[in-house]
């Protein structure tokens, strides 16, 4: 499925492929574009860097490309990394990593030339190209460690503090620090042996989740000032326009980290946060303490995880777009 837009090829046409195949993929690729997800998170960030150092070891120079901006407080993962001017984009062979949909690719997706793979954990997915995906597991960056132990027994490359350091990075990025319930005792054992490895995960916590910038924090107070709940208190939820965020000189990026505050309210079963992209889209963030939150994303055009998904709300206003799913959420899980 080369196109969210326009004539799209079946979804039959791309297949699921092994590990040692994705491999060997890889190893064929002479002039690498790694592809992240729009929005980009620790974990795609995490991916990428990890992709591009596989390939340096490797001897080929591979180079990154996002729909989005990669947010200042992720920059520090793509160190010593190149990203692809657009006129380079058809003389390159993509790869996508942690990118569930085309969707996901945004509006770089029609300057791309044929996608080569896909390389996935979330549960549900739209292949856009033949895709190795280890379904349900914690990150995309636990799915990548075990391509990069297939290529460190081949003896092809070696498993550096600096491959370690991005693998680690993804993999506490979307497991909330190994707070969040996809985190599997595999999951901690692969984290134990990054760190054996030479992962910085000391710096990595600290630079992922307890420095903010003060627009960072100027932000979640914005959010925090408009914290609603509903539902005798299960749900909380926040919301904000485009026009706030440039009336406080603020940027998509800079409200992230925000639904970590608002799933924090005592008693709260599902969260959410509704954010005006740029765009003039209504970007919902859904959380969730044990219901399976993946079938409302779904209901509107998103998808995810099971405690964490996005989506996107049709509606005039983020006011009303926050009230669209608030509404959705009462229906489908406290009956009212």
């Amino acid at each position: 499925m080369r196109k969210i837009r326009g004539e799209m090829t079946t979804v039959s046409s791309f297949r699921e492929i092994t590990l040692g195949e994705c491999v060997d993929r890889l190893l064929e690729i002479k002039r690498p574009l790694v592809l992240m997800h729009v929005r980009p998170d620790g974990d795609t960030v995490g991916c990428c860097a990890a992709l591009i150092e596989v390939y340096r070891q490797l001897g080929v120079a591979a180079k990154y490309a996002c729909s989005d901006k990669i947010p200042d407080r992720l920059a520090f993962l793509l160190e010593g990394c190149e990203m692809a001017d657009e006129s380079e984009y058809r003389l390159l062979t993509p790869v996508s990593v942690d990118v569930p949909s085309p969707m996901q690719l945004g509006k770089i997706i029609d300057k791309l030339p044929k996608i080569e793979l896909m390389i996935d954990h979330h549960e549900v997915s739209v292949p856009f190209a033949d895709i190795y995906t280890v379904r349900g597991m914690s990150s995309g960056g636990e799915v990548m460690l075990g391509l990069v132990k297939e290529l460190c027994e081949r003896g092809l490359i070696s498993l550096t503090p600096r491959l370690a350091s991005s693998l680690y990075a993804a993999i506490c990025s979307d497991t909330g620090q190994f707070a969040y319930s996809c985190a599997t005792s595999t999951t901690y054992r692969a984290a134990a042996e990054l760190i054996d490895a030479g992962a910085d995960f000391v710096s990595i916590n600290h630079r992922l989740f307890m420095q903010k910038s003060e627009k960072l924090l100027r932000a979640e107070g914005v959010i925090l000032g408009r914290l609603l709940t509903s539902a005798d208190g299960r749900l909380s939820y926040s919301y904000i326009s485009k026009r706030e965020r440039d009336s406080l000189g603020l940027m998509m990026e800079h409200f992230e980290t925000s639904i970590d505050l608002v799933r924090a309210v005592k008693g709260a079963e599902i969260s959410f946060i509704v954010k005006e992209t740029d765009e003039g889209e209504f970007k919902g963030s859904l959380r969730s303490v044990e219901v399976d939150v993946t079938p409302l994303a779904v209901e509107f055009s998103g998808g995810g995880h099971t405690h964490a998904a996005g989506c996107t709300v049709a509606a005039d206003s983020c006011e009303q777009a926050a009230e669209i799913l608030r509404l959705a959420i009462e229906k489908r899980y406290f009956g009212s």
